[in-house]
Protein backbone atom coordinates (compact mmCIF):
# COMPACT_ATOMS: atom_id res chain seq x y z
CA UNK A 1 0.00 0.00 0.00
CA UNK A 2 1.13 3.65 -1.09
CA UNK A 3 0.87 6.66 1.78
CA UNK A 4 1.31 10.07 1.23
CA UNK A 5 4.05 11.73 2.81
CA UNK A 6 2.69 15.60 2.25
CA UNK A 7 -0.58 15.87 4.63
CA UNK A 8 -0.63 19.68 4.23
CA UNK A 9 -0.98 19.12 0.38
CA UNK A 10 -3.42 16.02 1.01
CA UNK A 11 -5.43 18.30 3.01
CA UNK A 12 -5.65 21.14 0.73
CA UNK A 13 -6.53 18.87 -2.47
CA UNK A 14 -9.05 17.30 -0.64
CA UNK A 15 -10.47 20.47 1.12
CA UNK A 16 -10.28 22.00 -3.01
CA UNK A 17 -12.01 18.54 -3.88
CA UNK A 18 -14.86 19.23 -1.56
CA UNK A 19 -15.81 22.60 -2.28
CA UNK A 20 -15.84 22.50 -5.86
CA UNK A 21 -15.92 19.00 -7.56
CA UNK A 22 -15.43 18.78 -11.22
CA UNK A 23 -18.23 17.09 -13.32
CA UNK A 24 -17.15 15.64 -16.78
CA UNK A 25 -19.75 15.26 -19.64
CA UNK A 26 -18.19 11.70 -19.93
CA UNK A 27 -18.38 10.92 -16.81
CA UNK A 28 -20.84 7.40 -17.62
CA UNK A 29 -19.31 5.07 -15.53
CA UNK A 30 -20.54 3.77 -12.20
CA UNK A 31 -17.83 4.72 -9.86
CA UNK A 32 -18.70 8.13 -10.92
CA UNK A 33 -22.40 7.88 -9.79
CA UNK A 34 -23.25 10.32 -7.39
CA UNK A 35 -27.13 10.59 -7.31
CA UNK A 36 -28.69 7.94 -3.95
CA UNK A 37 -31.31 5.22 -4.72
CA UNK A 38 -33.08 3.40 -2.00
CA UNK A 39 -35.01 0.75 -1.89
CA UNK A 40 -37.37 -1.12 1.22
CA UNK A 41 -39.80 -3.63 0.37
CA UNK A 42 -42.70 -4.30 3.14
CA UNK A 43 -46.32 -6.00 3.28
CA UNK A 44 -48.97 -4.75 1.74
CA UNK A 45 -51.72 -5.19 4.46
CA UNK A 46 -54.54 -4.72 1.90
CA UNK A 47 -53.62 -7.84 -0.18
CA UNK A 48 -50.82 -10.51 -0.36
CA UNK A 49 -48.63 -7.99 -2.62
CA UNK A 50 -45.31 -6.56 -1.98
CA UNK A 51 -45.19 -2.86 -1.45
CA UNK A 52 -41.72 -1.41 -3.26
CA UNK A 53 -40.76 1.49 -1.95
CA UNK A 54 -37.84 3.60 -4.15
CA UNK A 55 -36.71 6.97 -3.26
CA UNK A 56 -34.20 8.90 -5.52
CA UNK A 57 -32.36 11.54 -3.91
CA UNK A 58 -30.42 13.83 -5.95
CA UNK A 59 -28.22 16.57 -4.53
CA UNK A 60 -27.37 20.01 -5.62
CA UNK A 61 -23.69 19.52 -6.05
CA UNK A 62 -24.23 16.81 -8.17
CA UNK A 63 -26.02 19.16 -10.51
CA UNK A 64 -24.88 21.94 -12.72
CA UNK A 65 -26.32 25.30 -12.18
CA UNK A 66 -25.40 28.21 -14.45
CA UNK A 67 -26.53 31.64 -13.51
CA UNK A 68 -29.39 33.90 -15.05
CA UNK A 69 -29.42 37.14 -13.84
CA UNK A 70 -29.77 36.84 -10.31
CA UNK A 71 -30.57 33.00 -10.06
CA UNK A 72 -28.54 29.85 -10.38
CA UNK A 73 -30.44 27.35 -12.35
CA UNK A 74 -30.53 23.51 -13.39
CA UNK A 75 -32.95 21.45 -14.92
CA UNK A 76 -32.67 17.64 -15.60
CA UNK A 77 -34.66 14.83 -16.08
CA UNK A 78 -35.32 11.27 -13.71
CA UNK A 79 -36.51 8.08 -14.20
CA UNK A 80 -37.54 4.82 -11.77
CA UNK A 81 -38.57 1.84 -13.20
CA UNK A 82 -38.84 -1.76 -12.48
CA UNK A 83 -38.59 -4.90 -14.39
CA UNK A 84 -39.34 -8.37 -14.39
CA UNK A 85 -35.58 -10.41 -14.05
CA UNK A 86 -36.82 -11.71 -17.36
CA UNK A 87 -37.07 -8.23 -19.12
CA UNK A 88 -41.02 -7.47 -18.96
CA UNK A 89 -41.77 -3.99 -17.84
CA UNK A 90 -43.34 -3.72 -14.31
CA UNK A 91 -43.66 0.23 -14.21
CA UNK A 92 -42.00 3.68 -14.45
CA UNK A 93 -42.62 6.65 -13.71
CA UNK A 94 -40.46 10.11 -15.08
CA UNK A 95 -39.91 13.27 -13.78
CA UNK A 96 -39.21 16.75 -15.34
CA UNK A 97 -37.66 19.12 -12.41
CA UNK A 98 -36.03 22.56 -12.44
CA UNK A 99 -34.55 23.67 -9.76
CA UNK A 100 -33.57 27.79 -8.78
CA UNK A 101 -31.94 29.52 -5.61
CA UNK A 102 -30.47 33.12 -5.24
CA UNK A 103 -28.00 31.56 -3.40
CA UNK A 104 -24.67 30.31 -4.83
CA UNK A 105 -23.97 28.19 -1.72
CA UNK A 106 -27.38 26.23 -1.95
CA UNK A 107 -26.50 25.25 -5.62
CA UNK A 108 -23.65 23.59 -4.66
CA UNK A 109 -24.69 21.74 -1.58
CA UNK A 110 -24.58 18.52 -1.01
CA UNK A 111 -27.20 18.94 2.19
CA UNK A 112 -30.16 20.19 -0.07
CA UNK A 113 -31.36 17.73 -2.51
CA UNK A 114 -34.50 16.63 -4.00
CA UNK A 115 -36.37 13.31 -3.33
CA UNK A 116 -38.39 11.26 -6.16
CA UNK A 117 -40.48 9.11 -4.22
CA UNK A 118 -42.39 6.06 -6.25
CA UNK A 119 -44.35 3.12 -5.11
CA UNK A 120 -44.62 -0.42 -6.59
CA UNK A 121 -46.89 -2.81 -5.98
CA UNK A 122 -45.74 -6.49 -6.78
CA UNK A 123 -46.24 -10.22 -6.42
CA UNK A 124 -43.58 -11.91 -4.95
CA UNK A 125 -40.50 -12.51 -7.23
CA UNK A 126 -37.43 -11.40 -8.44
CA UNK A 127 -37.30 -8.30 -9.79
CA UNK A 128 -34.78 -5.12 -10.88
CA UNK A 129 -35.36 -1.75 -10.15
CA UNK A 130 -33.55 1.37 -11.55
CA UNK A 131 -33.12 4.93 -11.52
CA UNK A 132 -31.49 7.22 -14.15
CA UNK A 133 -30.78 10.69 -13.70
CA UNK A 134 -29.84 12.85 -17.20
CA UNK A 135 -28.47 16.61 -16.19
CA UNK A 136 -30.33 18.84 -19.37
CA UNK A 137 -27.28 21.29 -18.47
CA UNK A 138 -24.32 19.32 -18.73
CA UNK A 139 -25.10 16.30 -20.14
CA UNK A 140 -24.11 14.17 -17.00
CA UNK A 141 -25.96 10.95 -16.57
CA UNK A 142 -26.44 8.47 -13.98
CA UNK A 143 -27.69 4.89 -13.70
CA UNK A 144 -28.20 2.59 -10.69
CA UNK A 145 -29.60 -0.55 -10.57
CA UNK A 146 -30.79 -3.11 -7.72
CA UNK A 147 -31.39 -7.24 -7.97
CA UNK A 148 -34.35 -7.42 -5.13
CA UNK A 149 -35.07 -11.61 -4.55
CA UNK A 150 -38.84 -11.58 -3.49
CA UNK A 151 -39.47 -14.81 -5.00
CA UNK A 152 -39.64 -16.55 -1.87
CA UNK A 153 -41.56 -13.83 -0.03
CA UNK A 154 -44.93 -16.16 -0.92
CA UNK A 155 -43.86 -18.10 2.55
CA UNK A 156 -46.81 -18.45 5.21
CA UNK A 157 -43.95 -16.81 7.57
CA UNK A 158 -41.75 -14.07 6.16
CA UNK A 159 -39.88 -11.24 7.56
CA UNK A 160 -39.23 -7.88 5.35
CA UNK A 161 -36.04 -6.53 5.65
CA UNK A 162 -36.67 -3.99 8.77
CA UNK A 163 -35.54 -0.27 8.80
CA UNK A 164 -35.52 3.06 10.97
CA UNK A 165 -37.64 5.83 10.45
CA UNK A 166 -37.04 9.60 9.36
CA UNK A 167 -39.44 11.74 9.75
CA UNK A 168 -39.52 14.82 6.58
CA UNK A 169 -42.99 16.78 5.67
CA UNK A 170 -44.86 14.71 3.07
CA UNK A 171 -46.24 11.44 1.57
CA UNK A 172 -43.09 9.00 1.33
CA UNK A 173 -45.65 5.33 1.41
CA UNK A 174 -45.62 5.27 5.05
CA UNK A 175 -48.07 6.92 7.55
CA UNK A 176 -47.77 11.00 6.54
CA UNK A 177 -44.32 12.55 7.37
CA UNK A 178 -42.70 9.13 7.76
CA UNK A 179 -39.90 8.34 5.49
CA UNK A 180 -37.01 5.19 5.56
CA UNK A 181 -33.99 6.35 7.27
CA UNK A 182 -31.47 6.15 4.27
CA UNK A 183 -29.67 9.27 4.19
CA UNK A 184 -26.52 10.38 6.14
CA UNK A 185 -28.53 13.60 7.78
CA UNK A 186 -32.18 12.82 9.02
CA UNK A 187 -34.55 15.71 7.93
CA UNK A 188 -35.52 16.53 11.13
CA UNK A 189 -34.16 15.97 14.46
CA UNK A 190 -35.37 12.74 15.61
CA UNK A 191 -35.44 11.80 19.43
CA UNK A 192 -36.59 7.90 19.50
CA UNK A 193 -35.19 5.60 17.23
CA UNK A 194 -38.42 4.19 15.34
CA UNK A 195 -37.14 0.73 13.95
CA UNK A 196 -40.08 -0.67 11.19
CA UNK A 197 -41.04 -3.81 11.16
CA UNK A 198 -43.14 -5.72 8.12
CA UNK A 199 -44.05 -9.33 7.81
CA UNK A 200 -46.86 -11.87 6.76
CA UNK A 201 -48.15 -14.80 9.24
CA UNK A 202 -50.93 -16.28 10.32
CA UNK A 203 -53.56 -14.37 11.85
CA UNK A 204 -53.37 -15.43 15.19
CA UNK A 205 -50.43 -14.74 18.22
CA UNK A 206 -46.72 -14.49 16.87
CA UNK A 207 -43.74 -12.71 18.62
CA UNK A 208 -41.16 -10.34 17.50
CA UNK A 209 -37.63 -10.39 19.46
CA UNK A 210 -35.40 -7.46 19.28
CA UNK A 211 -31.39 -7.72 20.53
CA UNK A 212 -29.11 -4.84 20.15
CA UNK A 213 -25.61 -5.80 20.27
CA UNK A 214 -22.35 -3.77 20.19
CA UNK A 215 -19.72 -4.44 16.92
CA UNK A 216 -18.12 -7.11 19.63
CA UNK A 217 -21.71 -8.99 20.06
CA UNK A 218 -22.10 -7.61 23.61
CA UNK A 219 -25.70 -7.73 23.72
CA UNK A 220 -27.10 -4.02 25.54
CA UNK A 221 -30.55 -4.58 25.32
CA UNK A 222 -33.47 -7.99 24.47
CA UNK A 223 -37.11 -7.46 24.50
CA UNK A 224 -39.68 -9.72 23.37
CA UNK A 225 -42.94 -8.49 22.41
CA UNK A 226 -46.53 -10.50 21.77
CA UNK A 227 -48.43 -9.75 19.46
CA UNK A 228 -51.67 -10.78 17.25
CA UNK A 229 -52.24 -10.35 13.85
CA UNK A 230 -55.75 -9.84 12.40
CA UNK A 231 -54.59 -10.29 8.81
CA UNK A 232 -52.18 -12.27 7.32
CA UNK A 233 -49.90 -8.98 7.12
CA UNK A 234 -48.69 -7.15 9.44
CA UNK A 235 -46.27 -3.66 10.32
CA UNK A 236 -45.21 -2.99 13.41
CA UNK A 237 -43.47 0.18 14.81
CA UNK A 238 -41.16 -0.56 18.19
CA UNK A 239 -39.02 2.45 19.91
CA UNK A 240 -35.32 1.20 20.79
CA UNK A 241 -34.91 3.26 24.26
CA UNK A 242 -32.98 6.40 23.97
CA UNK A 243 -30.37 4.58 26.55
CA UNK A 244 -29.47 1.88 24.43
CA UNK A 245 -29.92 3.70 21.06
CA UNK A 246 -27.34 6.20 22.30
CA UNK A 247 -25.00 3.91 23.45
CA UNK A 248 -21.41 3.62 20.89
CA UNK A 249 -21.72 4.69 17.71
CA UNK A 250 -22.84 1.89 16.04
CA UNK A 251 -25.08 -1.26 17.07
CA UNK A 252 -26.67 -4.54 15.14
CA UNK A 253 -30.14 -4.56 15.84
CA UNK A 254 -31.43 -8.75 15.29
CA UNK A 255 -35.24 -8.83 14.79
CA UNK A 256 -36.44 -12.63 15.13
CA UNK A 257 -39.89 -13.43 13.64
CA UNK A 258 -41.88 -16.36 15.55
CA UNK A 259 -44.87 -18.63 15.16
CA UNK A 260 -45.64 -21.89 15.98
CA UNK A 261 -42.32 -22.88 16.32
CA UNK A 262 -41.31 -21.43 13.32
CA UNK A 263 -38.91 -17.99 13.14
CA UNK A 264 -37.57 -15.70 10.88
CA UNK A 265 -34.87 -13.45 11.21
CA UNK A 266 -32.76 -10.47 10.06
CA UNK A 267 -30.70 -7.29 11.15
CA UNK A 268 -29.83 -3.91 10.76
CA UNK A 269 -27.53 -1.49 11.67
CA UNK A 270 -28.32 1.40 13.65
CA UNK A 271 -25.89 4.52 14.00
CA UNK A 272 -26.28 6.95 16.09
CA UNK A 273 -24.97 10.20 15.26
CA UNK A 274 -22.86 12.51 17.54
CA UNK A 275 -21.73 15.86 17.12
CA UNK A 276 -18.40 16.58 16.33
CA UNK A 277 -18.08 13.04 14.70
CA UNK A 278 -19.19 12.23 11.20
CA UNK A 279 -22.36 9.63 10.90
CA UNK A 280 -20.69 7.62 8.24
CA UNK A 281 -18.03 6.56 11.25
CA UNK A 282 -19.26 3.25 13.14
CA UNK A 283 -16.19 3.05 15.18
CA UNK A 284 -13.25 5.51 16.08
CA UNK A 285 -10.21 3.22 16.17
CA UNK A 286 -11.13 1.76 12.62
CA UNK A 287 -11.58 5.26 11.92
CA UNK A 288 -8.64 5.88 12.89
CA UNK A 289 -7.22 3.05 10.70
CA UNK A 290 -8.79 4.59 7.47
CA UNK A 291 -6.82 7.92 8.67
CA UNK A 292 -3.87 6.41 7.33
CA UNK A 293 -3.30 8.40 4.06
CA UNK A 294 -3.23 11.65 5.87
CA UNK A 295 -1.19 11.31 9.11
CA UNK A 296 2.33 11.71 9.52
CA UNK A 297 4.33 8.98 11.58
CA UNK A 298 4.14 10.40 14.70
CA UNK A 299 0.36 11.07 14.50
CA UNK A 300 -0.09 7.91 13.62
CA UNK A 301 1.28 6.57 16.50
CA UNK A 302 -0.29 8.83 19.01
CA UNK A 303 -3.48 7.80 17.82
CA UNK A 304 -2.95 4.30 17.25
CA UNK A 305 -1.38 3.64 20.45
CA UNK A 306 -3.35 5.35 22.55
CA UNK A 307 -5.80 4.07 25.10
CA UNK A 308 -9.54 3.58 23.88
CA UNK A 309 -10.75 6.01 26.04
CA UNK A 310 -8.37 8.96 24.58
CA UNK A 311 -9.18 8.15 21.15
CA UNK A 312 -12.01 9.74 20.69
CA UNK A 313 -10.75 12.90 22.09
CA UNK A 314 -7.20 12.88 19.61
CA UNK A 315 -9.31 11.85 16.78
CA UNK A 316 -11.90 15.36 16.97
CA UNK A 317 -9.04 17.48 18.18
CA UNK A 318 -7.34 16.48 14.93
CA UNK A 319 -10.74 17.27 12.41
CA UNK A 320 -11.63 20.14 14.75
CA UNK A 321 -8.60 21.74 14.09
CA UNK A 322 -9.08 21.43 10.02
CA UNK A 323 -12.68 21.87 10.11
CA UNK A 324 -13.24 24.52 7.16
CA UNK A 325 -16.16 25.65 8.74
CA UNK A 326 -16.21 25.77 12.75
CA UNK A 327 -19.13 27.85 13.01
CA UNK A 328 -21.00 25.42 12.29
CA UNK A 329 -21.74 21.95 13.76
CA UNK A 330 -20.58 20.08 10.95
CA UNK A 331 -17.39 19.06 9.60
CA UNK A 332 -17.24 19.18 5.61
CA UNK A 333 -13.83 17.80 5.55
CA UNK A 334 -14.47 15.02 7.79
CA UNK A 335 -17.52 13.83 6.63
CA UNK A 336 -15.70 14.02 2.72
CA UNK A 337 -12.82 12.04 3.55
CA UNK A 338 -15.23 9.22 5.47
CA UNK A 339 -17.76 9.16 2.61
CA UNK A 340 -15.02 8.48 0.30
CA UNK A 341 -14.13 5.59 2.85
CA UNK A 342 -16.93 4.19 2.73
CA UNK A 343 -17.78 4.30 -1.61
CA UNK A 344 -14.09 3.07 -1.78
CA UNK A 345 -15.46 -0.04 0.59
CA UNK A 346 -18.84 -0.57 -1.30
CA UNK A 347 -17.08 -0.10 -4.66
CA UNK A 348 -13.31 -0.89 -4.71
CA UNK A 349 -13.26 -4.52 -2.84
CA UNK A 350 -11.28 -7.12 -4.48
CA UNK A 351 -8.63 -9.60 -2.21
CA UNK A 352 -8.94 -6.65 0.96
CA UNK A 353 -11.18 -3.90 2.20
CA UNK A 354 -12.17 -1.26 -0.59
CA UNK A 355 -10.22 1.25 0.85
CA UNK A 356 -7.60 0.12 1.06
CA UNK A 357 -7.10 -0.88 -2.30
CA UNK A 358 -4.80 1.45 -4.82
CA UNK A 359 -8.27 2.31 -6.81
CA UNK A 360 -9.51 2.84 -3.27
CA UNK A 361 -6.84 5.38 -2.15
CA UNK A 362 -6.84 7.16 -5.01
CA UNK A 363 -10.35 7.51 -4.68
CA UNK A 364 -10.14 8.93 -0.97
CA UNK A 365 -7.21 11.42 -1.91
CA UNK A 366 -8.67 13.07 -4.82
CA UNK A 367 -12.07 11.88 -4.91
CA UNK A 368 -13.99 10.70 -8.14
CA UNK A 369 -12.38 11.17 -11.31
CA UNK A 370 -13.02 14.12 -14.04
CA UNK A 371 -13.09 11.66 -16.68
CA UNK A 372 -12.23 7.79 -17.24
CA UNK A 373 -11.11 5.55 -19.89
CA UNK A 374 -11.74 1.78 -20.02
CA UNK A 375 -9.85 -0.96 -21.62
CA UNK A 376 -10.53 -4.46 -21.58
CA UNK A 377 -9.65 -7.22 -23.86
CA UNK A 378 -10.77 -10.81 -22.84
CA UNK A 379 -8.48 -12.51 -24.90
CA UNK A 380 -5.34 -11.24 -23.68
CA UNK A 381 -7.09 -11.17 -19.99
CA UNK A 382 -6.26 -7.29 -19.83
CA UNK A 383 -8.58 -5.02 -17.94
CA UNK A 384 -7.06 -1.26 -17.35
CA UNK A 385 -8.73 1.98 -16.26
CA UNK A 386 -7.22 5.88 -16.59
CA UNK A 387 -8.68 8.64 -14.21
CA UNK A 388 -8.26 11.94 -15.50
CA UNK A 389 -8.20 14.59 -12.65
CA UNK A 390 -7.97 17.96 -14.76
CA UNK A 391 -7.42 19.87 -11.60
CA UNK A 392 -4.50 18.72 -10.74
CA UNK A 393 -3.25 17.83 -14.53
CA UNK A 394 -2.62 14.43 -13.38
CA UNK A 395 -3.75 11.15 -14.37
CA UNK A 396 -3.57 7.63 -12.95
CA UNK A 397 -3.33 4.69 -14.88
CA UNK A 398 -4.76 0.74 -13.10
CA UNK A 399 -4.39 -2.55 -14.39
CA UNK A 400 -5.94 -5.76 -13.86
CA UNK A 401 -3.83 -8.90 -14.89
CA UNK A 402 -6.04 -11.17 -13.94
CA UNK A 403 -9.53 -10.49 -14.47
CA UNK A 404 -10.99 -10.84 -11.27
CA UNK A 405 -11.19 -6.91 -10.33
CA UNK A 406 -7.96 -6.53 -8.35
CA UNK A 407 -7.09 -3.12 -10.29
CA UNK A 408 -2.98 -2.48 -8.92
CA UNK A 409 -1.75 1.17 -9.84
CA UNK A 410 1.34 1.51 -12.99
CA UNK A 411 1.32 5.30 -12.54
CA UNK A 412 4.52 6.58 -10.37
CA UNK A 413 3.19 8.60 -7.11
CA UNK A 414 4.57 9.18 -3.91
CA UNK A 415 5.68 6.05 -2.57
CA UNK A 416 6.63 5.31 0.55
CA UNK A 417 6.87 1.69 3.11
CA UNK A 418 4.02 -0.66 2.54
CA UNK A 419 1.39 -1.48 5.83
Amino acid sequence: MIIIKNKLILLLLLAASLMAQRQSPNRKDEILNQYQFSVFTMADQQSDSILILSYLTIPNNVLKFFKDDDEFISSYEATTSLKEKKGALVGRKNWSNTLKTDNYLESISREIFTIHFQKFKVVPGDYIISAEVLDKDSNNGGLISKNLKLKDYSDDLTLYKPFFLDFIEGNWGLEKNEIPLFRSYPGEKINQAALFISGTVEPGPFTIEIIVSNSKRKKYWEKTFQLVAEKRSFHQRIIIPDEISKMGLRKKVDVILTQKGKNKKDSVILSIMRPGISNSIGNISQAIQNMRYILHDDEWKKLKNSKSEDQELLFLEYWSQRDPTPETEENELMDEYFSRINYSNQNFKSYTDGWKTDMGMIYILFGPPDDLETYNDPLSRLYSQRWHYYGINKYFDFVDENGFGDYRLTTPFFRARSW
